[in-house]
């Protein structure tokens, strides 16, 4: 779109773009001229969502989630149970102290037939039951209905309470801010107070409940999960299987300690049969009988000693006193074996001899005593492996069992912290939220925005009519300015006639400013119509042709009017001009100059002479020896279907000589393909287009035979423009 034509669109409707504002200020301004002063009263909140300066029961506050507890305190705050409470407070409040109510129902309201149909007496003790069990009145039961109409007459309804009632969080705070504003200070501070108290009540309320039921669920699956703990113990405990770790552990350290003693009696076994064999071979060298000695006493202590042995071994070598005993019986036999060697009194060699032999058979003792013990500690070993091995597969579903009770004792402790979370949060349902400021009556009104409202309202319908201007000037396909046309049509531009209004006026006297206009602008639009047409006269005089035809794509152009006003314009200089009309669909041409319809009975000769004598005789004189005019019957045919074979078309070339410049008109091409037929007889064609028309596609086929006449083609000329984009060019 022109920018430049735009701003001359809503330049010519300057007038209605600022009437219709000061139209919607002066509306804006009445409606406002009864508006009541507003008193506003403000009350602040401490949530206690994002602060830790105090002990919370709950936990850590968790900074992530106060904009939701934020939305949610805000949402309960206005929400139709609050909202339904706060009203029901305010009306007892004016219906229990009439004297200082804050609202008084005019006398109209009085008789209305919502006021005379409650019971005061019985609406005050609803109003109380419903504040007190913190339900809402219900349209569904006529009672109450009459009631919730009777809070409307108040203006105490919830709409109407809601609608003034402001409640938002303070950027970057932990408060919550109140607003409200009425016609009435007290009834603005009444309100910001009272609704804190019942948003208090009911979130309390509702929390409690939400909370009890939660701790309900949790207690029953908590004592489920108990029940599971104590089954699972039970089952270890019943299988015997409680210490099966710690036993294993203790018979593996026991295995340690047998095998470590199991090596030692090896080593000393081992020991003694070395000693043996040493003294078997020193008793070898020895030779000779020994000397005989009573052994019976060395014998029993022998066995005695054994026996020891024997028991200290059957207590799996735990018998600290058979141990004792064996080692005081030990002792014994060596000092026996000793003493004996003495009694002898026998030689040297008798008594090497003998201690050889008493070696010998200690060491004999020695050896059987370590066997013996040997035997016991393997035998003791391999119960304990086997034991172990036994309870490798009991250790296995010991664990599985202790698996599962640890799972039940850790689902259990889960359990009972939510448990305990819940019974904390139950106990603090409300703790955080505390009134820090209280609403108090305001002192002065809230200063007026009328002005703003009356202002604003002027300027929103400003901006509406000129978006609205502008958008139907979007919408207008029309070729209205030069730019516009030779974006769209592209065709040599030969004139620009603007619009000018010639109904019930001679178009001969416009274009002599002859007339008697009057009017300015009509008079401004004469002078521009008169100038259009002489430069449109110079175009046709330089063309070197005269012969024309006028055209267009389709009716209603302006085509006859031009025709006329430039035979008038051409005559002013002194030339004379013929016009035929050839538009045998809309002879308008013969019309209104009175033209007599012979077109198509004149059969032209081909003399010279006698063809203008003819010629001179058909037309009809327009204006005094300059302008003439050959009419037509007209009718649904075209040049080829009604003129005869030697007619008038095809001799204007000889009537060039009489007449300076012979004009044709011919229909739309768009309709009808007469123009097309025409272009044969005539030097130059113009096409004739209008700046209120849009170009389609019908259109667009059209230009692109004014494109193709090879040279006949003059220009176009655009009629009908508006005076003020004519400059546009």
């Amino acid at each position: 779109m022109d920018f430049v034509y735009l701003l001359r669109v809503l330049l010519k409707r300057k007038w209605i773009i600022v009437g219709s504002a000061i139209l919607a200020a002066f509306i804006a301004w009445y409606f406002t001229k009864d508006q009541p002063s507003e008193y506003r009263s403000i009350a602040q909140v401490s949530t206690g969502f994002t602060t830790n300066d105090v002990v919370s029961v709950n936990g850590e506050n968790n900074f992530f989630e106060a904009d939701t507890k934020f939305n949610n305190a805000i949402v309960t705050f206005t929400s139709p149970t609050v909202m339904s409470l706060l009203s029901y407070s305010v009306i007892l409040h004016d219906l229990e102290n009439p004297s200082q109510a804050f609202r008084n129902l005019s006398n109209e309201q009085k008789q209305s037939d919502v006021y005379k149909a409650v019971d005061i007496n019985h609406a005050k003790e609803v109003f109380n039951g419903k504040l007190n069990s913190m339900s809402v009145l219900t349209s569904y039961k006529p009672e109450e209905k009459k009631l919730i109409e009777f809070l409307r007459l108040y203006g105490y309804d919830y709409g109407s309470l809601a609608s003034n009632l402001n409640v938002y969080r303070l950027e970057r705070t932990d408060y919550i801010q109140i607003d409200y504003r009425s016609e009435n200070p007290e009834l603005s501070a009444f309100v910001v107070n009272n609704v804190y108290k019942d948003f208090v009540r009911y979130y309390k309320f509702i929390r409690t409940e939400r909370t009890s039921e939660s701790i309900d669920t949790l207690q029953s699956l908590l004592e489920r999960k108990r029940q599971d703990r104590m089954e699972a113990n039970q089952k270890i405990a019943s299988t015997g299987l409680m210490n099966v770790d710690d036993a294993n552990k203790s018979s593996f350290d026991l295995i340690s300690s047998l095998q470590q003693t199991l090596d030692e009696e090896q080593d000393k076994l081992t020991t003694s049969q070395i000693s043996l064999r040493s003294v078997n071979k020193q008793l070898g060298n020895a030779g000779g009988p020994a000397a005989t000695v009573d052994n019976s006493e060395v014998l029993k202590l022998r066995n005695q000693m054994n026996a020891a042995n024997q028991q200290y071994l059957n207590s799996g070598s735990t018998d600290q006193d058979a141990l004792n005993r064996y080692n005081d019986l030990k002792a014994q036999y060596q000092n026996k074996i000793k003493s004996v060697g003495a009694a002898t009194g026998g030689g040297s060699s008798l008594l090497d001899k003998s201690t050889l032999l008493q070696r010998k058979s200690d060491l004999e003792v020695s050896i059987e005593a370590a066997k013996l013990h040997i035997a016991s500690l393997q035998g003791k070993i391999n119960q304990l492996k086997g034991s172990v091995s036994s309870a490798a597969s009991r250790s296995a579903q010991a664990q599985s069992l202790s698996k599962d009770a640890d799972l039940s004792d850790k689902e259990y402790l889960d359990l009972l912290q939510k448990y305990n979370t819940a019974v904390d949060q139950s106990n603090a349902a409300v703790n955080n939220f505390h009134q820090i400021l209280v609403g108090q009556p305001a002192i002065e009104p809230e200063p007026s925005k009328r002005l703003l409202i009356v202002g604003m309202a002027g300027m929103a319908v400003m901006v509406c009519s000129i978006l609205i201007i502008v958008f139907l000037t979007y919408l207008d396909a029309s070729v209205k300015t030069p730019t516009i046309f030779s974006r769209i049509v592209n065709l040599k531009l030969l004139a620009l006639i603007n619009f000018t209004n010639l109904k019930n006026k001679d178009i001969a006297q416009v274009v002599a400013n002859t007339s008697s206009t009057i009017d300015k602008l009509e008079k401004n639009r004469e002078n521009k119509f008169r100038e259009s047409l002489r430069k449109f006269r110079y175009e046709v005089e330089n063309s070197g042709k005269k012969i024309f035809l006028f055209t267009s794509t389709k009716k209603g152009q302006g085509k006859t009017t031009l025709i006329q006003a430039l035979s008038y314009s051409l005559s002013l200089s002194k030339k004379k001009v013929l016009i035929i009309d050839t538009n045998f669909c809309n002879n308008d041409l013969t019309v209104q100059l009175n033209g007599t319809p012979v077109l198509e009975k004149i059969i032209a000769d081909d003399a010279d002479d006698k063809l203008i004598e003819e010629i001179q005789n058909a037309s009809v004189d327009v204006r005094t020896g300059m302008i003439y005019v050959i009419g037509c019957s007209g009718g649904d045919y075209t040049p080829s279907e009604v003129l005869p074979a030697k007619n008038l078309l095809q001799h204007l070339q000889k009537l060039t000589s009489v007449y300076d410049y012979i004009f044709l008109e011919g229909p739309p091409l768009n309709d009808f393909s007469d123009s097309k037929e025409l272009t044969q007889y005539v030097d130059g064609i113009v096409a004739i287009f209008s700046a209120r028309q849009a170009i389609k596609q019908i259109d667009k086929e059209s230009i692109k035979f004014f494109k193709n006449l090879n040279g006949k083609f003059c220009g176009s000329v655009l009629n009908m423009v508006q005076l003020e984009t004519l400059n546009d060019a």
